[in-house]
């Protein structure tokens, strides 16, 4: 499940709370956003510091907190993935379509055929959106014990977090010279 960033911060610099990455995300949609603003909305975050990385999971149902000693950290994951399935589901209806233009214009139905161009080209473009603005960005540490300890994150229109892949790889980044420190 993808979370939807609330907030996102990453320094190679501490913050006053000794945080050098702290990010938080809510489920997706209008009504998890309404919960949000009034503070019953389930969140993830990951915070990392000198010392630990945290990952908390609150839900309706209770709160979760794990934490590995960035010594105990034995590889950690960030970068993004794009969406594939569903703008190729979009772009073949779309020259379906398209393709369907063809035996209206050889009739004579050219008005018809006009129709199939716009109804396929809104359909490339629905892909294109679909591909362009879905992105997920995935952060996580395995510790030694081989379990990934992490979460997958979108940006967020509403909250206006808009990140991008150079953002997940600082954080994988900041993380790796923490481990490193410790090391």
């Amino acid at each position: 499940m993808a979370w939807v960033v609330k907030s996102w911060e990453a320094s190679p610099q501490p913050n006053a709370n000794g945080e050098f990455v702290r990010i938080t995300g809510r489920q997706e949609g209008i009504i998890s956003w309404l919960m949000s603003l009034v503070g019953i909305d389930p969140t993830v975050s990951i915070t990392v510091t000198k010392k630990n990385f945290r990952f908390e999971s609150r839900t309706f149902w209770g709160h979760i907190r794990r934490t590995i000693p960035v010594s105990r950290i034995s590889e950690i994951q960030d970068g993004f993935q794009r969406p594939w399935l569903a703008p190729i589901i979009f772009g073949l209806i779309g020259l379906l379509i398209f393709l369907f233009m063809f035996p209206l214009l050889f009739d004579g139905e050219v008005l018809s055929a006009f129709g199939c161009v716009f109804l396929a080209i809104i359909f490339f473009g629905i892909a294109y959106l679909i591909y362009r603005l879905n992105r997920y960005f995935v952060i996580g540490v395995f510790g030694f014990g081989g379990t990934l300890v992490g979460a997958t994150f979108k940006p967020s229109f509403i909250e206006g977090q808009k990140i991008d892949a150079d953002a997940a790889e600082r954080v994988g980044v900041i993380i790796q010279a923490l481990v490193d420190l410790k090391t």
